[in-house]
């Protein structure tokens, strides 16, 4: 990147309830107020019909082979995982675009706090905070950046089956 704009990729799918579409822009009307220089892109889905309460691009649906060009601009990412995660994490962290998801058993399988990505919990001023946290803290977006991109370098579809497994074992114990 040459420009010095600090940019927040959003992983805006309205038409997927799990992924928390109000609450993310809850969260980022919160990150505008309180850093109004920042640019916001969201991508995954047409926003375009729904009033976004702060300045922002609507990429909709990005073709895949331009994916990596998009998160290698962003300086942080906002995914939320309200049930199962998604892999989308792994493809920004691959391209050095640090994250920050909600927290939760569903999530913290792949992602753990404060090494390779930031989590928070699910509501507008906790994701809102650790999205600020991350945009104004170079050595911890820094520290995101290499840990996430470790991760992303040293995972496989092989390796996420058994980690699913893992997980799912644990969960039957537990019942």
């Amino acid at each position: 990147r040459r420009d010095r704009q600090r940019r927040v990729f959003f992983y805006a799918r309205h038409v997927t309830p799990r992924r928390g579409f109000e609450l993310g822009l809850l969260a980022l009307h919160r990150v505008s107020r309180a850093l109004p220089d920042v640019q916001f892109i969201l991508a995954g889905w047409d926003s375009s019909s729904y009033e976004v309460p702060f300045p922002h691009l609507d990429a909709g649906v990005v073709p895949l082979d331009e994916l990596p060009d998009l998160y290698s601009q962003c300086d942080v990412a906002l995914v939320i995982s309200l049930t199962n995660i998604s892999l989308l994490p792994l493809e920004l962290m691959a391209c050095g675009c640090p994250v920050v998801s909600s927290r939760g058993r569903n999530v913290e399988w792949l992602l753990t706090d404060g090494e390779t990505a930031l989590l928070a919990d699910a509501t507008p001023d906790a994701l809102a905070g650790a999205l600020i946290r991350v945009l104004e803290d170079g050595e911890l977006r820094e520290h995101l950046r290499a840990r996430g991109l470790a991760l992303a370098h040293s995972t496989d579809w092989a390796n996420e089956a058994r980690r699913v497994q893992q997980y799912l074992d644990i969960i039957r114990q537990e019942v």
